[in-house]
């Protein structure tokens, strides 16, 4: 068997990073993270649900502003119902996409009966855009015009014809890019082909220690965990985790490796690591600082302080093949109680794999080259 230490329960960890209304709506939170959309316009979706729009009228209620009158049309109170449904702009697109038989109820329910209604909209379409992913896109595009007009002084886009113009363009581009099938190998070469390499799991160089980690959930949104094991130059276990927590999506678990594993190797005594992850996402969200409305922005603001500490850092993609000990832990978290619970020992289950990495044993995987890695130091944050 393995020796466990519990380490106290995740979701007060999250309840103490994020504010009480974080959480949403269960049957919201499942809609909105299953859009076929970019993850920045479900960020933006999942924000609008909550009512936490940068508005005038959330902004002058905050004393941010002087006037809570929408800036475009110059008289109404600029709430998020009126940016993104009721001003001029915005109503002048509607207008052109919602079919004539359905404009009224558009165009007169209460701000998250408006919402829901046309996130879960199946009879409906847009030029071979269903319309949850249309209506996801079009209101995100009449935001960020918003935001060009208000804070950068960027008014050419704001005519409604062309707002409407660049609505269909974008929605039907990202749609169609989003439902193509995988690019396949070709026999001539060229951007399409791929090629087979050998992976496996590497030590850290000399005076270092690595720290592999690794999130699971079971649905994307669903029953989601995170696992992490940190490793010495000649493959040996020092210390490992597993952390179940709860509902969220496979990113937010990724997030949450990150957090658990930086407090994992700080108390090991850590002071030069290489963390090692296979989400690509995951590291550009902790590389990138401009995510001040982003919903995991406490939970990376949290991240980036604990990599900032006097201590090197560095951060690696990797392929899954050479992350199989950290997957095994994401996926095997979720059979633990809720909260994290740290493993002096490794588990009797994980053994084989541990044993593979040491050997250097490597597997085969198909990629596109050049491969690319990402990395960045603690000094870049």
């Amino acid at each position: 068997m393995f020796s466990c230490v519990s380490c106290g329960s995740t979701k007060t960890a999250y309840e103490s990073l994020l504010p009480p209304t974080a959480n949403g709506d269960d049957k919201t939170w499942k809609l909105i993270w299953s859009l076929p959309v970019l993850e920045r316009i479900r960020c933006f979706i999942w924000l609008t649900s909550l009512g936490r729009l940068a508005t005038n009228a959330l902004r002058f209620s905050r004393k941010l502003t002087a006037s809570p009158a929408c800036a475009r049309c110059n008289g109404q109170v600029e709430s998020i119902i009126h940016i993104l449904r009721d001003c001029p702009p915005a109503s002048f697109a509607w207008t052109r996409f919602v079919p004539h038989n359905k404009q009224q109820r558009f165009f007169t329910a209460a701000g998250e009966d408006w919402l829901w209604a046309n996130l879960t909209e199946e009879e409906t379409e847009y030029q071979g855009v269903p319309w949850p992913t249309f209506f996801s896109i079009a209101a995100w595009i009449i935001w960020k015009n918003r935001n060009d007009f208000c804070f950068k002084g960027i008014s050419s886009t704001l005519t409604p014809p062309s707002l409407a113009h660049a609505i269909v363009a974008k929605a039907k581009l990202w749609h169609s890019a989003w439902t193509a099938p995988t690019l396949l190998p070709t026999s001539r070469g060229g951007p399409n082909s791929r090629v087979m390499v050998d992976i496996s799991w590497t030590p850290p160089s000399r005076g270092w220690m690595k720290l592999n980690l690794d999130g699971a959930s079971n649905g994307n949104p669903g029953l989601a965990g995170a696992g992490g094991v940190l490793r010495d130059e000649a493959g040996q276990w020092i210390s490992g985790f597993v952390a179940k927590i709860g509902e969220a999506s496979a990113v937010l678990a990724e997030l949450w490796a990150f957090y658990y594993g930086l407090e994992l190797a700080w108390k090991a005594g850590c002071r030069t690591v290489m963390i090692e992850s296979d989400s690509q996402l995951a590291i550009h969200l902790i590389h990138d600082r401009q995510d001040a409305v982003h919903p995991y922005a406490t939970l990376l603001s949290s991240i980036r302080r604990r990599i900032s500490r006097d201590w090197l850092v560095r951060i690696s993609h990797v392929y899954r093949e050479g992350n199989r000990v950290a997957d095994w832990l994401s996926k095997h978290s979720l059979v633990y109680p809720y909260g994290v619970h740290e493993f002096v020992h490794p588990p009797s289950g994980l053994i084989p794999f541990l044993r593979d990495d040491v050997q250097g044993v490597t597997f085969q995987r198909r990629i596109v080259p050049p491969a690319t890695t990402s990395s960045l130091s603690a000094s870049h944050l």
